[in-house]
């Protein structure tokens, strides 16, 4: 909207009443668009500041861009703050229970009726009403009611009884298994976030909406709808196997002469690429030449015999694997065409803020009140000719002055 900055959201204030993660962090992903986002919090700051390692920590990630204003909603002084902050609003966002925003004095028909253009958008755990709408919401209590949990522990069924063998499963469970590790809260930020801008885009076509909703169970079904949704003729889905190296021989987890490697080659065009990438290196002479049969065996000559000849196929390339090292296998496959990837045996945190490549990737540089100058991660979204604008996160309340005193 701004064509002197180019940020998408420039000019659009959001009033974040979100509580925690979910809420805020979705306020959070709108502040990196360069909306102007004011965190309304209590008159000891939003409880997710004092969840870290020491005070404040806690609410780096969801605090980002964001100004601090706390106030004491229990009082008509708080209040009557709020009510002014709406009329020059363009978005409000609430995360409470049931019931909650309505005695708080910040319900959907409180503020439009004070600004009937506002956008404004539920982000209960639950629902607005309902028998679970008064109930409180955690991220692990909507990972289990959801099924969210379900998909991010496929389980290792085969005995385990040393750390070795702990330490080996883990890393099975978490490459091999192909499920990406989800969490309710970070799902439920999206929902709450694409509901906003959904909102915003039917106001500027002058097709404004009610109140919106988006709640952190309906966003976690939608994220395993696959798995939620049934209908005649729907194929099997794929089970990971007992020892949870992967669901099938061309898509799962090998031992590599070091550390490990995930191949992904499901494609009936991928097959080709995938024999001729393993003979080549047979030819080579840097190996083994087992594997360099696998074109010319009938039993894998089609995605049906491959299938039926499962165990075979996955012996077969597990000898292969297991012949080189695994960033080796990563180099020469990706050349080739064939998804293939080295297992990182680090966090995540430690891959995109300690290594140089996936940091200048994924991390960008800001100032806070707390870390001073620190790495985060980059707004979630690039564009071709709009500017993005993250910044650092302050103390609760520090821009509560500044605040007032616009509002006179």
């Amino acid at each position: 909207q701004d064509g002197a900055t180019g940020q998408p959201l420039a000019g659009i204030t959001v009033l974040d009443f979100g509580l925690m993660f979910a809420g805020p962090f979705a306020a959070t992903l709108l502040a990196d668009l360069g909306a102007r986002v004011i965190k309304i919090e209590t008159l000891a700051g939003d409880t997710i500041r004092r969840v870290g390692g020491f005070p404040e920590s806690g609410g780096a990630k969801v605090m980002q861009g964001k100004e601090s204003l706390c106030v004491d909603l229990a009082t008509d002084e708080g209040r009557a703050i709020v009510h002014e902050l709406a009329k020059r609003a363009d978005v409000v966002l609430q995360a409470f229970r049931a019931g909650a925003a309505e005695r708080a004095g910040i319900d959907a028909a409180t503020l439009r009726a004070l600004n009937p253009d506002l956008v404004y958008v539920n982000a209960p755990g639950y629902g607005t009403d309902g028998p679970y709408g008064y109930r409180p919401a955690y991220a692990p209590a909507i990972g289990a009611a959801s099924g969210l949990a379900l998909t991010d522990a496929p389980g290792v069924r085969s005995a385990v009884t040393t750390v070795a063998q702990k330490k080996t499963g883990a890393v099975r469970c978490f490459a091999a298994a192909a499920a990406v590790p989800v969490q309710a809260d970070g799902i439920a930020a999206l929902g709450a976030a694409s509901a906003i801008l959904l909102g915003l885009v039917a106001r500027a076509r002058g097709r404004a909406t009610g109140a919106l909703t988006a709640t952190m169970l309906a966003t976690a079904m939608h994220a395993i709808l696959d798995q939620v949704v049934d209908y005649p003729g729907k194929p099997a889905p794929r089970e990971v196997d007992d020892d949870a190296w992967g669901p099938c021989a061309l898509y799962r987890i090998y031992p590599a002469a070091h550390g490990w490697v995930f191949l992904a080659a499901l494609a009936d065009k991928e097959w080709p690429r995938l024999t001729a990438a393993l003979a080549a290196h047979a030819d080579s002479g840097a190996g083994p030449g087992a594997h360099a049969d696998l074109d010319a065996d009938p039993r894998f000559a089609t995605a049906a015999g491959r299938a039926e000849h499962e165990a075979a196929l996955a012996d077969v390339l597990a000898k292969t694997f297991g012949t080189r090292p695994a960033a080796d296998w990563e180099r020469d496959l990706t050349a080739a065409g064939v998804g293939c990837v080295e297992v990182a045996q680090r966090s995540q945190q430690t891959i995109i803020q300690v290594e140089p490549a996936a940091a200048d990737e994924y991390c960008v540089t800001v100032h806070s009140d707390v870390f001073d100058s620190h790495l985060r991660p980059g707004p979630t979204t690039r564009f071709s000719r709009s500017a993005t604008s993250p910044k650092g996160f302050t103390h609760a309340g520090a821009h509560t002055d500044a605040i007032l005193t616009d509002l006179g």
